[in-house]
């Protein structure tokens, strides 16, 4: 009992001191409250410890070089602070597979689950934000065409090789901390949390490219991903479906990059 009340002390802890510092914003903080709960109950306080590290290291990457990124019209709103939206994005699938990995009595798949959804979650993120920086525009995965920077779809070389070292950092993080039995040692959950983060990001990067809602400025013509004011102009949908936003992309990439991982218990 008393270790639980310390436990929850220190997700609670932990939550205000993201808040206080901008890692997430006021709403994002009470949705994160639950999330995190539920991925402490269910799963453990390492699990929770390994989502800590994503929010953190992710947040490190939106805010690196904010400036130019703002300058671009390219940089997140709120300072770089992660919006509940972005907390149920990233969170919910780590919560639902914390919640499966407690009724299957502690199954290893559901821990490469889980480590597939976080491996993804900060791959994208710091392809994204890496790959905003790069001096060469960004090619569309679908057709191999260059365009905008920042549209959704585009990838570079740059922001590969940050999702490829961000999935590397969570797949060793949970190598070294999940190693429950032969199914989740490190030489099974390093291969699956890389293979699970680059595929969960590349088809993240092709759902952005087909199925997500994109606007545009009927004044500058300039491409947007959110309902919003430009040009003192609304901006008019341009095609995508308009209930996928980049919120619900990476909400279905987290739990394709948890299959993918989990798949790994199948082929060892």
């Amino acid at each position: 009992m008393e270790q639980t009340i310390a436990s929850v002390s220190f997700m609670v802890a932990m939550t205000i001191l993201a808040y206080k510092v901008r890692i997430i914003d006021k709403y994002g903080a009470i949705v994160a409250l639950p999330v995190g709960f539920i991925i402490l109950y269910f799963g453990s306080i390492l699990w929770f410890f390994i989502l800590l590290i994503f929010f953190i290291t992710g947040s490190l990457f939106t805010k690196y070089k904010y400036r130019q990124k703002q300058s671009m019209e390219l940089a997140e709103d709120n300072g770089g602070a992660r919006s509940w939206k972005s907390v149920v994005a990233n969170g919910a699938p780590a919560a639902a597979f914390a919640i499966l990995y407690y009724l299957s009595h502690n199954n290893p798949i559901f821990t490469l689950f889980f480590t597939g959804s976080i491996s993804f979650a900060l791959s994208d993120t710091v392809a994204t934000e890496i790959g905003l920086l790069s001096k060469s525009k960004p090619r569309s995965i679908v057709t191999g065409k260059k365009i905008d920077t920042g549209q959704s779809g585009g990838i570079t070389i740059q922001g590969e090789i940050a999702a490829l070292i961000g999935s590397l950092l969570i797949g060793s993080i949970c190598g070294l901390f999940l190693s429950e039995d032969a199914f989740s040692q490190m030489h099974v959950i390093l291969p699956a949390a890389i293979t699970g983060g680059m595929i969960a990001t590349n088809i993240d990067s092709i759902l952005g490219a087909t199925i997500q809602v994109k606007y545009k400025c009927l004044n500058c013509k300039k491409n947007v991903e959110e309902m919003t004011i430009h040009c003192n102009l609304p901006v008019v949908q341009e095609k995508g479906i308009s209930m996928v936003d980049n919120n619900v992309v990476n909400l279905l990439a987290a739990f394709i990059g948890g299959l993918v991982s989990a798949s790994f218990i199948i082929l060892h």
